[in-house]
């Protein structure tokens, strides 16, 4: 994802020994002259105003501000000697850069309400104008939409035992299944009937309509409409390409500076098209013969133009009698169903269900 830079915003850090909020510029605290050390943060202002001058950004693109090891004072990320001390820079350490710290603001920055008088003050004041007191920074909009509140959370009651009786229910029932698919019993049957259904469904050439890309659209087919639609999301810009990007955000640059980027994306469209080909489709008219003979016979079809038959379908059936019940099995070709001539003998294995597991010729 593509970062796009808009500007900078002077950040603020609070100084630990007496409250007191300072521009990100100033290196000491503007109240009690004690140094920022390096352990406070910046934080995202109160008041924000982007700044796109070059002056800024030559001070951002030298680097994180050096952090003096003999006093701890910051010093521009150029300096050799300590701005406060003269001490050497040469084994200073830079400070942490690239921490987000809030989302850009746009709307004017509520007042803040001094904690010692209760006197309301601009936002981008530091000291009460009443009493003198330093200000906090007051309410501070989250960076981030908060998330959808959580429904109330209730006592569970344990899954463990619900998932036992299931498991055991489940059990019982697949035991049950392969007990009475195992062999039940082995008689004699005598073919009394036999049958034969043939069916030969008849297709037809018609238009069937699709949706796809214009580029993915058959060469014989008709284009019936098209729309544009988003095909690809990209890291870079191209022709064509729709900007896409989020909520301006702050990044601490280590230099009291915050850097102000958006997440982008581009938008590629294409023609997203409906289009219409013609296809072979069952029509719902059929070609059927049935007999209760040995001599089973296909139909005579009868095509129109633009018609062709479709996948034909065999069905065989046999009734058997056996020990004065009737049990029915259905041959799986027609080879195999020219050998229950009626009034032969076969014996028969069922299972417990009463299905023929096996059956072969007495």
């Amino acid at each position: 994802m593509a970062k796009k830079q808009l500007g900078y915003v002077e950040l603020e850090w609070i100084c630990p020994s007496c409250g007191t909020r300072n521009a990100g510029r100033t290196r000491v605290c503007s109240n009690c002259g004690a140094a920022m050390p390096k352990e406070a943060k910046f934080h995202a202002p109160t008041s924000q105003e982007l700044d796109t001058s070059a002056e800024t950004e030559a001070i951002v693109a030298a680097g994180p501000d050096i952090v003096c090891p003999f006093c701890g004072t910051r010093n521009r990320a150029t300096a050799t000697e300590c701005s406060q001390c003269g001490g050497d820079l040469t084994g200073g350490k830079p400070r942490e850069a690239g921490e987000v710290v809030g989302a850009l603001q746009t709307e004017p920055a509520p007042p803040i309400i001094c904690p010692h008088c209760g006197a309301s003050n601009p936002a981008d004041r530091t000291k009460c104008a009443q009493c003198g007191g330093a200000l906090g920074r007051g309410p501070q909009p989250s960076p981030e939409p908060e998330p959808a509140p959580r429904p109330e959370s209730r006592a569970k009651p344990s899954l463990g035992l619900g998932c036992l009786l299931i498991a055991l229910v489940v059990s019982l029932i697949i035991g049950a299944i392969l007990f009475m698919s195992t062999v039940g019993s082995e008689t004699i049957g005598t073919v009394q009937a036999v049958g034969w259904h043939y069916v030969i469904p008849i297709e037809q050439l018609q238009p069937v309509q699709y949706e796809g890309w214009h580029d993915e659209v058959p060469a014989n087919a008709e284009v019936l409409r098209c729309v544009q639609r988003v095909r690809h999301r990209i890291d870079e810009p191209v022709a064509g390409a729709i900007e896409v990007c989020g909520t301006p955000y702050i990044v601490d640059t280590g230099t009291g500076q915050g850097q102000v980027v958006q997440d982008c994306m581009y938008e590629v469209s294409d023609d997203w098209c409906r289009f219409s080909v013609y296809e072979w489709r069952v029509s719902g008219m059929v070609a059927e013969a049935t007999g209760s003979d040995m001599y089973p016979s296909w139909p005579t079809l009868s095509l129109a133009q633009g018609q062709r038959a479709g996948a034909a379908n065999e069905e065989y059936l046999v009734l058997l009698l056996a020990d004065d019940r009737e049990v029915r099995y259905s041959p799986h070709s027609l080879e195999e169903y020219r050998r229950f001539t009626p009034g032969s003998a076969w014996v028969i294995t069922t299972n417990r269900l009463g299905g023929v597991t096996s059956i072969a010729p007495r």
